[in-house]
């Protein structure tokens, strides 16, 4: 649950320095940030000239756009009967008339590849984000960053000890406030169900596709440890590859903690995480930058705000899935199936060694 707020902050105050290798842990964290806001800022640039080139002419008054009627060449073997009226002229823009004709935005001209190859079965609509919406992205990348960095260099506490009940609400809290946030943004331009895609009818497709996702996750993560390349990420930073929630469910002795992590996890998450990294924040960035740098940069966002250099990799990668899940199914159920079941599948291992049904690897 994304670190659960990044260690609640560090703890909420900075504590003696640690050492090199946990500051170059930080700052492995804060260069995905660093690198994902570079690269959503180039790609919207790129994306804001590309457009503004294939945007139609600057508006023109009525007497010029009256006049601008195409040339039409008459057949030669045509002839023109005097007897008959003169043929209408073509239907003028819609507003010429009345001189209220405005060229569309730039910022609304669709590119062609928009529309080609598998952006055809791409179903996020992104007309409803503004440039206003600029500062939202700012803001949420701004925020975790903030709590994922902010306590960089404190002395390491047990997580058993951090991670108090009440934190823990705080932590839960904070998630439901924020998908508030995102929801606020947008409420006055679209209604809630047809922004998330509420209203899917196919929505028991969910479940299969949560499975396959969920699948080919764990084996993804399997590859990755038995590729070594989890050890050498441990080795090189000195750092734990098991994420802090994960260690949580293992260690914790407040039965209320180990309850208040598990209902974070399992239902907290998928809902308030889907709706603001994949109903806001990826379409947001789609419309300034499109779908591919958009998917790369707030699935780099959502792995970094989880604050676990090991799980970079692969929280990229599910971010991505959920990313495609959205595009495939324009719903935001398909993700949260996915999330609640990756998370729940994790909880419930968990619980399952601690209290000894199975063993411990």
């Amino acid at each position: 649950m994304l670190e659960i707020l990044a260690s609640a902050a560090s703890e909420a105050a900075p504590a003696a320095p640690k050492g090199i290798t946990m500051a170059a842990e930080d700052w492995v964290i804060l260069g995905a940030y660093i690198l994902a806001s570079l690269f959503f800022a180039v790609m919207a640039i790129r994306r804001g000239v590309r457009r503004r080139e294939e945007a139609p002419a600057l508006p023109m008054s009525a007497e010029d756009a009256a006049l601008d009627v195409p040339d039409r060449e008459v057949p030669p073997t045509a002839e023109l009967s005097s007897s008959l009226p003169p043929a209408a002229p073509p239907p003028l823009p819609p507003g010429v008339a009345d001189g209220t004709y405005i060229a569309p935005p730039p910022e609304s001209v669709a590119l062609p590849e928009d529309s080609q190859g598998i952006f055809r079965y791409f179903r996020v609509k992104t007309a409803i984000y503004r440039k206003i919406d600029l500062l939202f992205i700012g803001l949420v990348v701004l925020i975790f960053a903030g709590l994922t960095t902010g306590g960089a260099g404190g002395q390491e506490v047990p997580v058993s000890e951090k991670f108090k009940p009440e934190v823990l609400v705080v932590s839960i809290f904070f998630q439901v406030m924020l998908m508030g946030m995102a929801c606020a943004f947008v409420v006055t331009r679209i209604h809630q169900a047809e922004w998330l895609g509420l209203r899917w009818r196919r929505w028991w497709l969910s479940i299969p596709i949560a499975l396959c996702s969920v699948f080919c996750m764990w084996c993804f993560m399997g590859f990755l440890a038995v590729s070594g390349w989890n050890s050498f990420l441990e080795e090189l930073f000195h750092i734990e590859s098991m994420q802090e929630s994960v260690k949580l469910l293992k260690e914790a002795k407040d039965p209320m903690v180990i309850v208040l992590m598990s209902v974070a996890a399992v239902v907290v998450a998928p809902v308030a995480e889907e709706v603001v990294f994949r109903g806001y924040l990826y379409p947001a960035a789609k419309h300034f930058c499109g779908p591919v740098p958009a998917i790369i940069f707030s699935s780099l966002v959502f792995s970094a705000a989880h604050a676990n250099v090991v799980a970079l990799l692969p929280l990229f990668i599910l971010a991505t899935l959920l990313c495609l899940a959205y595009e495939f199914t324009g719903s935001i159920w398909a993700n949260i199936s996915i999330h609640f079941l990756f998370n729940a599948a994790t909880v419930t291992l968990q619980l399952l060694v601690r209290y000894g049904i199975i063993p411990n690897s």
